[in-house]
């Protein structure tokens, strides 16, 4: 007997492919392959953070910064300290808004017996309220430091056309301080639910301090990206599946809080499952993040210069950001004339895939007495424990 249904409750199409007769799963994507990097080949370099970021529409900021990352580094550009406070207030409320959706409409409905996140508002109004509020926030903070609260405007190669206002900096900081309680009720409510008991030999992987770390005690320069972040093409796959020195990784909320060290709320770095909390927990440390960016950025004098090139850029850049679902690579070179010659890009959840599918093999060799059907959800399950954002993999 073989299943093989679409998974609900995830960014696009995938389904797990399982062989239950021999006890074996594969995850199949299925959505079409977009082509970005080719679209970006003879454009300029003024285009590709307003290109890339239509990769996705969950978590385009992070494909604005990246890309403005590596078209800056090619240029041997150095923003000032306003821009970069800037862009880490843009990223703070992207991973709000990432996390808040997926946790509250993907994946909470699983725990507390909900076909969809929606009807949350009637189970219970208070939590709806205030996971309202939640998003209402990051979307208020993406509104004044990226222009909307979805693809970036105010951004540019070398800092922003436009910074916002402090008296505008203010009412923000006046509305995350309120909102505070309703984040940290949010790592409360998420740390009290029962998560299945699964055990899997993780290899969590970050990008901390200009290196790629591995809680396995791996570590290498961003610069060296390419030749430790391997993507394999398969025949039941559009997206490709990224390995870490030929290994499955997991990145994310979950991987970020383990090479933190952060032992709260009973994190198990072994269990994917945990990564629906850590995610909770990251919404109430990025709500944090954003206030003490919004003190420091209030108590400065807020510098509107844009950055200009430098006369000993090398052409080639590598931007890397940590997106809500992870790492993010963007590489761009250039030509004399600022036309983009070569272009490649690595998403969270390419490098997701292959744990993905060695997650769901443990889970079926470890729930062996469950039915097929109580397999089925818990499977279902954990590919939303990892939150994929499958467009992003097949960009």
């Amino acid at each position: 007997m073989i299943t093989n249904e679409f998974i609900a409750k995830i960014e696009g199409h995938g389904s797990l492919k399982v062989d239950w007769d021999n006890n074996k799963v594969k995850l199949h994507v299925h959505e079409g392959e977009r082509l970005f990097e080719g679209i970006l080949m003879g454009r300029t370099a003024e285009e590709a953070h307003w290109i890339t970021p239509r990769i996705c529409g969950v978590c385009p900021i992070a494909h604005n910064l990246a890309s403005l990352a590596a078209v800056e580094n090619a240029l041997g550009i150095k923003i000032n300290e306003t821009a970069k406070l800037l862009r880490d207030l843009m990223k703070s409320g992207q991973m709000i808004q990432s996390h808040v959706l997926h946790l509250f409409f993907l994946a909470l409905p699983d725990y507390i017996g909900l076909d969809r996140g929606t009807e949350l508002v009637k189970k219970d109004k208070k939590s709806f309220a205030k996971t309202l509020a939640l998003k209402e926030m990051a979307d208020e903070i993406a509104y004044v430091s990226a222009g909307r609260n979805v693809h970036p405007t105010t951004t540019t190669i070398g800092g922003f056309h436009k910074i916002p206002a402090k008296k505008d900096l203010e009412k923000l900081l006046k509305k995350i301080k309120e909102t505070e309680k309703d984040a940290e009720w949010c790592r409360e409510f998420f740390s009290g639910l029962n998560y299945p008991e699964l055990k899997v030999d993780l290899e969590l992987l970050v990008q901390k301090d200009g290196k790629i770390v591995s809680n396995k005690g791996t570590s290498v320069a961003i610069e060296e990206y390419k030749q430790n972040l391997e993507e394999e093409l398969r025949d039941y796959s559009t997206a490709k599946f990224g390995k870490f020195q030929g290994r499955e990784i997991m990145v994310g909320a979950l991987a970020r809080l383990a090479l933190k060290k952060n032992k709260n709320y009973k994190l198990n770095f072994s269990n994917p499952f945990h990564n629906n909390l850590a995610q909770a927990v990251e919404i109430f440390e990025f709500t944090k993040e954003a206030e003490g960016i919004i003190e420091k950025l209030l108590k400065m004098e807020m510098d509107a210069t844009i950055a200009k090139s430098s006369e000993n850029a090398t052409l080639k850049g590598i931007g890397a950001v940590e997106a809500p679902r992870g790492g993010l690579y963007h590489e761009i070179h250039l030509d004399q004339n600022n036309f983009i010659t070569y272009a490649n890009i690595i998403t969270p959840t390419v490098q997701n895939l292959t744990s993905i599918e060695k997650s769901a093999q443990a889970l079926l060799e470890q729930f062996k007495e469950k039915s097929i059907k109580e397999k089925e959800k818990l499977l279902n399950m954990l590919v939303r424990a990892y939150d994929p954002c499958i467009t992003c993999s097949v960009h």
